[in-house]
């Protein structure tokens, strides 16, 4: 057994320490989830998702520093703050930021300094990240320029980034729900989900888990989609309906002349 060290970052690497009996000085991934107080099963999804640089291999040893140390530290107090993977992955710099007009970098900007709630929220739920000096990118375009789309209706662009936020804050409990009742329906209709022989290492479960997580998220954005295309159109001709009904109400009533 040896004791672990901090190891000086300027000058020396995992690879060049060792301990008196020539074993190489890091933490093991069961050791490293001890220190940081997570599951070594999350430390691998975070190196799947490339959270988290993979460890240095030595013969058979996977060794992490205390550079891992110090991203699963920071990941972990991300997400005591509201922040998701996929804005923690934008604030990190894993997942690239879209090739975003100047026009809406700038409008982006002005919504951090006028409305940084608003801001908050939209990076809370992974539509839009902050670089390290704090510029603001689009990482979800889709979601925003749906909302975005709004001003066809002359939907102004604060209300139409609010409406997506609440909806957003609405959906995220459901989502939790949804996802954890398709991914329980189908490990019971395909218990070959869950087959041990079918996988080698780590590896393919980690690739076997992201392929599954994708599969889950695709049939529930498309079933969530199709659902919403049955629904919309006659509610919202029915609300707007009703609406017009109120205003052309209001007009009438106030040319009456009593004389």
């Amino acid at each position: 057994m040896f004791r672990h060290r901090v190891l000086p970052e300027a000058t020396v690497t995992i690879d060049e320490v060792t301990t008196t009996s020539g074993a190489p000085v890091g933490y093991s991934v069961e050791e490293l989830a001890r220190k940081v107080g997570m599951s070594p099963r999350n430390i691998r999804a975070h190196q799947a998702r490339r959270l988290l640089p993979p460890p240095v291999r030595r013969g058979r040893a996977a060794l992490y520093d205390d550079s891992h140390v110090r991203r699963l530290d920071a990941i972990l107090a991300l997400q005591r703050q509201g922040f998701n993977l996929v804005s923690i992955e934008a604030m990190l710099g894993v997942r690239a930021s879209d090739d975003a007009p100047d026009g809406l970098t700038a409008m982006l900007q002005r919504l951090a300094a006028d409305r940084p709630a608003l801001a908050h929220a939209l990076t809370r739920h992974g539509v839009i990240g902050r670089t390290t000096d704090g510029t603001v990118r689009t990482v979800r375009p889709r979601p925003l320029r749906a909302a975005l789309d709004l001003h066809r209706v002359r939907v102004g662009t604060v209300p139409a980034l609010q409406t997506l936020s609440e909806v957003l804050d609405s959906l995220r409990p459901v989502a939790d729900e949804l996802v954890a009742a398709v991914t329980a329906r189908l490990l019971t209709l395909a218990p070959e989900l869950v087959r041990s022989d079918a996988r080698s290492s780590w590896a393919d479960l980690d690739r076997e888990t992201l392929l599954l997580t994708q599969g889950v998220v695709n049939v529930l954005t498309e079933a969530f989609r199709l659902a919403v295309e049955n629904q919309s159109e006659a509610h919202i001709a029915e609300l707007l309906e009703n609406h017009l009904d109120a205003d052309v109400c209001l007009e009438d009533s106030t040319v009456i002349d009593n004389g």
